[in-house]
């Protein structure tokens, strides 16, 4: 099984994970014509494709997904905010939960997904633990200033660190891009930190992790270089920065 970045930015988010015979695919926030070429144009073997939340980085190119009658999966609040948008004849299918408010888990193939709740400035924000026989439990979160459930058997995580709080604050008194206090609030109150990241990673049982995949960094408040190192030194675990073109083996047993 492998991980393919599209795209992990805030101008465009979109994953694949694949093997020769079905693939998921993690948001639709580029081009569908990118992640056609990452599949190899084989869109008979998707499953599915998962959807976190509205915003145009995400979800901005679900027609195009649905235009090739793939399944979109997404919470009740997304696919309102969405809903206005869509012009394909499918519609993407509900991620529905419980009266103790706990989504209902996905089968897709053999992909197991169980969708949890995110913290985010959207309507009803969703991250995901997925389960395949080939990769044990990996771990997608992205936009989210705070990851409360913690997951057993993790052998990938794919984690957002968007933005470390001392380069954060330094752009706010430099004015950088024109980021203002009131900015930089919204971002903390919408994006894992390096700090917060750190402290996620932590409060899950790593021993049997093979790899960590570090996404959505911002381009002015981020630092690919130093958050690999510091996450690498915390965790011991191989840390790689999630780039448009990344291909990572991610089986339980790599080798």
């Amino acid at each position: 099984m492998e991980l393919k970045v599209i795209a992990s930015s805030s101008e465009g988010n979109a994953y694949v994970i694949q093997n020769e015979g079905e693939a998921l695919l993690i948001e639709a926030g580029a081009h569908f014509d990118q992640t056609l070429e990452a599949l190899g144009h084989n869109v008979a073997k998707v499953n599915g494709c998962l959807i976190t939340h509205e915003h145009g980085d995400h979800a901005a190119h679900v027609n195009e997904v649905l235009s090739y009658g793939l399944p979109v999966y997404a919470s009740r609040g997304t696919i309102r905010e969405i809903e206005p948008k869509l012009r394909s004849a499918y519609k993407p299918r509900l991620i529905d939960f419980d009266s103790d408010g706990n989504y209902y888990p996905l089968q897709l193939g053999r992909f197991e997904v169980y969708p949890f709740a995110t913290k985010h400035d959207a309507a009803e924000p969703l991250g995901f633990y997925i389960w395949h026989p080939e990769t044990g439990g990996i771990l997608f979160a992205t936009d989210t200033y705070y990851i409360r459930p913690t997951f057993d058997g993790l052998r990938q995580v794919i984690i957002e660190c968007n933005y470390a709080d001392d380069l954060l604050a330094a752009n706010v008194e430099k004015n950088v891009r024109g980021l203002t206090w009131k900015l930089a609030q919204r971002i903390r109150a919408s994006h894992l930190s390096l700090e917060t990241c750190l402290g996620a990673l932590k409060a899950n049982d790593l021993s049997k992790v093979n790899n960590v995949v570090l996404i959505h960094v911002s381009a002015s408040n981020g630092d690919p270089a130093r958050f690999k190192r510091e996450v690498e030194k915390a965790t011991g675990l191989p840390t790689f920065i999630a780039r448009p073109g990344l291909q990572l083996n991610i089986n339980i047993n790599p080798f």
